[in-house]
């Protein structure tokens, strides 16, 4: 461990150190792991797990639980408590605006406060990171309102870094993909329904289970736009997709255009065709039609 690391890892122990009891907003992501398996480093009598169960959750994030969750009621050794939410009984959650996550998040981690006080535990925390710090988050102005702390934030954690000491310490989690709520998948200005994020999860969990890593099925007015990082692109490329590195345009449909795509990847492919087979599959998912061309991932293009 190099030691800019060992001493950032000090911080971040000193600062959980210093609290009486903690409970960590757990998702099963790569940054509540990375803070969960340092809580259980540095203050194992002292910290527990608490996991919001929402239909929100990705696929991933919810297999990450389970796999950390070695033992019933417990993940790296921590108290997991499951903290149940509907988010589609929030009516300011389910017309999607631009403040729906400052909403979702103010609902979610109330709850996790309540419950935290409820078992005389001091300070609630989170995983947002040195990443996050620019992004367009409105559910970060929830958590400064609740009082909830993110020290992985506080000491300038980023998440290239939480990855590489998940690995050394041999944490399987430390190579799962970005991961975002399912809700990030519909624009803003759509209304959130059960059956929209069911779609989403379908087809996200289909394009997975085909090889591909880091991918986001994007529902716009009920049609399918995948997105996918230049590493998937090439991965759909080499199994016989023709690429397409003309000009990065969206791709247009008769009933409107798709959403825009961002800069080319490295190989100057800003958008793969979808194989025929995963074109019919990802159809049979939506309502509506399936644009014939994955582009390039864009992090953070369906939150605004």
């Amino acid at each position: 461990m190099e030691r800019e690391t060992r001493e950032k890892l000090q911080a971040l122990e000193e600062l959980l150190d210093s609290w009486k009891s903690v409970a960590v907003g757990y998702s099963g992501g790569v940054d509540s792991t990375f803070l969960a398996a340092v809580c259980a480093r540095a203050v194992p009598s002292r910290a527990v797990l608490m996991h919001i169960e929402t239909p929100f959750s990705a696929t991933p994030e919810l297999a990450s639980v389970e796999r950390a969750a070695v033992s019933g009621g417990s993940a790296f050794g921590l108290p997991l408590i499951a903290v149940p939410l509907d988010p589609f009984s929030l009516e300011s959650v389910v017309r999607n605006d631009e403040n729906r996550c400052y909403y979702c998040k103010l609902a979610g981690f109330s709850a996790i406060l309540a419950e935290a006080r409820a078992r005389g535990i001091e300070v609630v925390v989170d995983g947002s990171n040195a990443d996050d710090a620019g992004d367009y988050r409105p559910g970060m102005r929830a958590l400064e309102e609740l009082g909830v702390r993110s020290p992985l934030l506080e000491t300038g954690w980023h998440k290239d870094e939480e990855r590489a000491l998940l690995r050394e310490w041999g944490i399987p989690m430390w190579g799962m993909p970005a991961g975002a709520c399912l809700a990030t998948r519909i624009p803003c200005g759509e209304p959130l329904t059960e059956r929209k994020l069911a779609a989403v999860r379908a087809c996200e969990d289909y394009l997975h289970e085909h090889g591909l890593h880091q991918v986001r099925a994007r529902l716009i007015e009920g049609s399918l736009q995948v997105e996918a990082s230049s590493e998937d692109l090439r991965v759909l490329a080499s199994a016989g997709a023709p690429a397409d590195a003309s000009d990065g345009a969206s791709v247009p449909h008769e009933e409107g255009a798709w959403h825009g795509e961002s800069a080319p990847s490295e190989e100057g492919a800003s958008r793969v065709a979808l194989p025929e087979e995963m074109s019919a599959h990802l159809a049979g998912c939506v309502d509506g039609v399936v644009n014939p061309y994955v582009v390039l991932y864009s992090k953070g293009s369906m939150n605004r």
